[in-house]
């Protein structure tokens, strides 16, 4: 019975952006995991996003602070993925999964507040 309540317009947005970026972004973590087998492409995609991240950190909101650590550790990752790596494959791998996981979820969201709303 509570499916068919009106869902606030904003929070449907909310949902469908989240949904989105999240699933963007976890396809191209899985992406960025699977590049780091080439030797020297994995080193200069990992210092890139470092510096990226950084740029990120000196930014003024919350969400460009919260991107750019996520992006720093993700390069620094990336850099140490030839010292570690089956761990950092991992890591990343399984990251880039939870991140699908959590858009699809959120579409889904997205797709029934759309529903309640029509």
């Amino acid at each position: 019975m509570g499916d068919y309540y009106p869902v606030d317009a904003g929070e449907v947005r909310k949902n469908g952006m989240r949904g989105v970026i999240s699933t963007g972004a976890g396809i191209g973590l899985m992406l960025f995991n699977s590049l780091l087998n080439i030797p020297v492409v994995g080193w200069i995609l990992g210092g890139g996003l470092v510096v990226l991240g950084v740029m990120g950190l000196v930014g003024r909101t919350r969400t460009d602070k919260t991107t750019g650590t996520v992006m720093m550790a993700a390069g620094a990752l990336g850099i140490a993925s030839f010292v570690l790596k089956g761990f950092t494959g991992f890591i990343l791998g399984a990251a880039g999964i939870g991140l699908v996981g959590f858009g699809v979820f959120n579409l889904f969201k997205f797709v029934k507040g759309l529903k309640s709303r029509g």
